[in-house]
């Protein structure tokens, strides 16, 4: 009996000792990923300063940028959980990272997820912006250049050892995007909007739907385990039920036709209705082109 304890307890101390080679491991590795530096030379891009521009700039800023940066731009702790750590989405304005920002930073950051320093942005959806035409990054840069600074200074961001081996595992997704991205692609100018599956396809890619519906569209778990799951919105979901006008006045209401109030937090409705009706109206055009997907069971008994 006392030969079966000792060597159980071999057993069981050299699995921890491989647990604990594997965690320092992926700690290492981890810390490899966000020391390396990346040398690119962003595409030249004219910045536009008529009126118009600056308009469609604000508008873009409000629909992709404020739900993790601020309304203001002023930053936010985009994640703050003991368990996991803290992230901070930086202040964009003059008195934040901005003061330091040249034409060429702006585009590194937002279409390559690269920061001054060279080193590759975390969780920063530069895998989704990197499919921003020519004409709406311009529009982009142009209004971050007018805003007024805010001072607001923030602590650095710090991630857990359980946050880094989450990301090492690929439980957050894409974490990392300037590792996988092509940086020497050419800029594209923008979708006709006279295609309406063209252009929505174009808003689904840069609004970053499929990071939590899920590549396919069909739903997807969230990747904050206290956060719904993301709904199927493919043909095989509620929306084909709801119609487009049904779409569009969830996304100007924040309710849906059954009654659900969205939460802002996870699902950015705020700021997707920026877009204009026709926008809105292509978004669910393209939606309801997909394939016909039931949600995976898995997400259905959670729903």
């Amino acid at each position: 009996m006392k030969k079966i304890f000792k060597w159980i307890g071999i057993i069981l101390g050299g699995l921890v000792l491989i647990l604990l080679c594997t965690v320092f491991l992926m700690n290492s590795s981890y810390n490899r990923r966000l020391k390396k530096t990346y040398t690119i030379q962003p595409a030249s891009l004219k910045i536009p300063q008529d009126s118009l521009s600056l308009v469609e700039g604000k508008k873009w800023v409000n629909n992709l940028c404020t739900h993790c940066h601020g309304n203001q731009l002023e930053g936010t702790k985009f994640l703050n959980d003991p368990a996991f750590g803290l992230l901070i989405a930086p202040n964009l304005t003059p008195a934040g990272v901005a003061k330091e920002y040249r034409d060429a930073d702006w585009v590194r950051a937002i279409r390559h997820g690269v920061g001054l320093d060279g080193r590759p942005l975390i969780i920063m959806p530069s895998n989704e912006f990197h499919s921003l035409s020519e004409e709406h990054l311009g529009q982009i840069i142009a209004y971050l250049k007018t805003v007024p600074p805010v001072k607001k200074d923030w602590e650095d961001s710090q991630f857990t050892l359980l946050a880094k081996v989450l990301v090492q595992a690929g439980a957050l997704g894409k974490a990392i995007p300037a590792e996988y991205l092509d940086h020497n692609a050419k800029l594209k100018s923008s979708p006709t909007k006279k295609d309406s599956r063209v252009y929505g396809a174009y808003l689904v890619q840069v609004s970053g739907c499929r990071a939590c519906h899920g590549e396919q569209l069909n739903g997807a778990p969230n990747h904050d385990p206290a956060g719904p799951v993301g709904a199927n919105i493919s043909p095989g979901g509620n929306l084909a039920k709801w119609g487009a006008e049904g779409f569009i006045k969830t996304i100007r209401t924040g309710t849906t036709p059954e009654g659900k109030k969205l939460d802002q937090k996870y699902m950015p409705w705020q700021n997707i209705a920026q877009q204009d009706d026709e926008a809105l109206k292509a978004i669910y055009t393209y939606l309801m082109a997909q394939p016909k997907l039931e949600t995976p069971k898995e997400l259905a008994k959670v729903e």
